[in-house]
C-alpha cells in the first residue's frame, strides 16, 4: 500500500470519528468507502501468478505394456 493512500485512509477515519455534523459524518464515510473500493478494484486488476507444478513422468512403467 503506497504512502499516501494509507495516509488518507487515516485522516478519513480520524475525520469521520469526531466529525459531529451528521451530513459531513456520511461524506467522509462516502469517500472512505469510495477509497476502499478503488484500492480493492486495483487489487483484482492484478493477476495472480499461481506456482505451476512440475510434471511428474515416470521413468519407467510399473507394469509391462502388452
Amino acid at each position: 500500500m503506497r504512502g499516501d493512500t494509507k495516509e488518507r485512509w487515516r485522516e478519513l477515519c480520524e475525520g469521520a470519528v469526531v466529525e459531529q455534523d451528521p451530513e459531513r459524518f456520511v461524506a467522509t464515510i462516502q469517500e472512505l468507502l469510495q477509497a476502499l473500493e478503488q484500492k480493492k478494484e486495483a487489487r483484482l486488476r492484478i493477476p495472480i501468478e499461481l506456482p505451476v507444478p512440475p510434471t511428474e513422468r515416470p521413468t519407467k512403467l510399473s507394469c509391462p505394456v502388452a
